[in-house]
């Protein structure tokens, strides 16, 4: 896919054209504010970038559709797209013609037929991307999972912002989201990942949020503390109060636990539980509440007194090593038969107040640093201990809520059904467990065994995906397509005479720069000097993508847009010497050269659009100018801006 033309149209149906030859070399020249950098928006809105970036000025006021003609292999393809109203950034539906011999239609004639989305789908088939999105619909932007249109089109534009940046390598790198995107997608792009690629990334994180899902499933029905758990211990309180089960706390496993009650539910009752015995289990329950209560409070004032222990033992023990830090340069200091005190032991001379003797500290240290071990071996029995007693705790609260729980309801129920007989109000109560046991039934036996297949499954499809996509396999054979692209870059670095090119210069498709082979390792590009080498390491980068690009017939669009690659030697203002500007002269041309030379090599399979001040008088560069525009000679007319009433600048 080249450019053949990009066209703005006007409400008045006034039509401006600016045409590009394919397969060469393309240069537009002229002054600034002249709208040479818009050239690369409108490309990029006519691809199916969602939001406007043209500048707010003459064009904004005075043009209504944006429109691109597209050389493809076998066809053209027209695209348009309207202007945004006002307060508006992005219009989502299209106009796209295809045909052989399409040319700009007339403005009466533009009309959308599509959307945005089906633009890149459709654009994309035609150079040979192939469906790869697994995405929802909420994520079709930039970030969304597989590679289209715009994704490719983004290695394809280098803005005047973007060329001489240091950090930033590629087109709205800055953007989180579309550095993400181009991770993403320069596998696929390079040719290291199949199209369904992205399909099976998608497929793996499904799999594994239900292989977490299931985990979790099999962890809460297993989990003795778990809400399952506390509610079948309420319910057989409750059963045991009203002497339908003996045994006043569940005696067994979870599920022997949830049969046995169920079965006493169910079972007639032939000696309904006396009032007065109900009673006096209520009492009991809640003596068995006060004593749960009476241990947790236990176990919290041992916790404390555990943790207030192992505060003072780890003040103590930083304390000491003060002194034992100290006293350890007396390793430097040999240990004489004859230790005498009233001598120093560094110089030998006498002391008027005699210090201890080595022996003394050296015993004082060998104390602090037993000391000071004891107290580190006693972390971990500490720790064991922490950990026992938030265990202790965490089961007597669950024993708690349950037991709570049951005499709630059972006060609930009191006042509920106080006015019916004994065994009426036992029935109810009766009916009314046996409705929450058949909600638990999905924790039974055979349940939990479908929770602990669902698991197995789920983790032997995330297994499965995993090993298909091994990504050290990919990321092997990633650097090794990127090989060509590195030698190029290296080969013409050295042609240009670029700094930090003699031991390599590698693409990182990670981190999205260029890096430097050195003596301390790879260096990015941001830690290299001069906007001559920012430019020169973009523009070659660029270039050795294409060149692979084109070689390996990669689904990319043949069209690489440079904007003022000149600049780092012609900034807008300066006020050197001849000399220097003969110099700075000499490297732009030779830059601008190397590009002629690339595009030539690959004629007619990649267009470069280089939009700039120079205007050198080289024949060759001559002929690939094929926009001059000076003066009142600009992409929007001046008879626009007029009919738009904005106002012209001031000479």
């Amino acid at each position: 896919m080249q450019l053949l033309a990009l066209i703005l149209y006007n409400a008045n149906g006034g039509r401006r054209l600016v045409h590009f030859k394919t397969g060469t070399l393309n240069v537009v020249t002229g002054q600034s504010a002249s709208g040479k950098s818009t050239l690369l928006d409108i490309f990029e809105y006519c691809t199916g970038r969602k939001t406007v970036t043209f500048p707010i000025g003459p064009m904004t006021d005075s043009v209504s559709w944006y429109a691109a003609l597209f050389q493809l292999e076998n066809t053209r393809a027209f695209v348009a797209r309207p202007a945004p109203g006002p307060g508006k950034k992005s219009v989502e539906r299209v106009m796209l013609k295809f045909g052989p011999d399409l040319e700009p239609p007339p403005y009466t004639d533009l009309a959308s037929n599509t959307d945005r989305y089906t633009l890149r789908q459709r654009l994309g088939r035609f150079i040979g991307i192939e469906e790869n999105h697994s995405a929802s619909p909420r994520r079709r932007g930039p970030s969304a999972v597989g590679a289209h249109l715009g994704h490719a089109a983004m290695l394809c534009l280098q803005g005047q912002s973007e060329i001489a940046d240091s950090n930033h390598l590629f087109h709205r790198q800055s953007d989180w989201n579309v550095a993400s995107a181009l991770k993403e997608t320069l596998p696929y792009f390079l040719g290291v990942a199949p199209h369904d690629q992205a399909r099976k990334h998608a497929q793996l994180n499904a799999a594994r949020s239900r292989l977490t899902q299931a985990e979790n499933d099999l962890d809460q029905a297993q989990d003795p503390d778990g809400i399952a758990h506390i509610t079948l211990a309420a319910l057989w309180h409750e059963a045991h109060t009203l002497n339908l089960v003996s045994a006043p706390a569940p005696p067994d496993g979870y599920v022997q636990d949830l049969l046995t009650l169920q079965d006493a539910v169910l079972a007639p009752v032939t000696e309904p539980a006396h009032a007065l015995d109900e009673d006096q289990r209520k009492l009991d329950l809640e003596q068995v509440c006060a004593d749960l209560r009476e241990q947790l409070r236990a176990l919290a004032a041992d916790r404390r007194l555990l943790l207030a222990e192992t505060t003072a033992a780890e003040d103590y023990a930083t304390s000491a090593r003060m002194p034992r830090d100290r006293l350890a340069s007396l390793d430097l200091v040999p240990l004489l038969p004859d230790d005498d005190a009233s001598t120093c032991a560094l110089c030998g001379s006498v002391l008027p107040q005699p210090d201890p003797t080595i022996v003394a500290l050296r015993n004082s240290l060998d104390r602090l640093q037993h000391q000071i071990n004891g107290i580190d071996a006693m972390r971990p029995a500490r720790r064991a201990a922490l950990e026992e007693l938030h265990q202790q705790a965490t089961r007597l609260r669950s024993q708690l809520r349950a037991a709570e729980h049951a005499l709630q309801t059972l006060t609930q129920e009191g006042r509920t059904n106080g006015h019916l007989p004994h065994r009426d109000r036992i029935d109810f109560a009766r009916g009314r467990i046996h409705g929450m046991l058949t909600a638990l039934q999905h924790t039974t036996g055979a349940d939990l065994a479908r929770l602990a297949q669902a698991r197995d499954t789920a983790k032997a499809t995330v297994d499965a995906l995993e090993a298909e996509l091994d990504s050290r396999r990919a990321h092997k054979e990633l650097l090794a397509r990127l090989g060509p692209v590195n030698r190029d870059i290296t080969f013409w670095a050295h042609q240009l005479q670029l700094e930090h090119c003699n031991q390599g210069v590698y693409l990182n498709p990670t981190k999205l720069t260029v890096e430097f082979g050195s003596r301390a390792g790879r260096l990015p590009l941001s830690r290299v000097g001069s906007g001559r080498n920012w430019v020169g390491y973009h523009v070659l980068a660029h270039l050795a993508l294409h060149r692979y690009f084109v070689r390996q017939r990669r689904p990319v669009p043949r069209i690489l847009f440079l904007d003022q690659p000149s600049q780092v030697w012609f900034p807008p203002s300066t006020h050197d010497g001849d000399d220097h500007t003969d110099k700075d002269s000499l490297a732009a041309q030779e830059l601008f050269e190397l590009i002629h030379e690339v595009v030539k090599d690959l004629a007619p399979d990649l267009q470069v659009i280089v939009c700039d001040h120079v205007d050198f008088p080289t024949p060759w560069f001559q002929e690939a100018v094929v926009h001059r525009w000076h003066h009142s000679e600009k992409l929007v007319p001046v008879d626009w801006v007029d009919l738009a009433g904005f106002p012209q600048p001031l000479p």
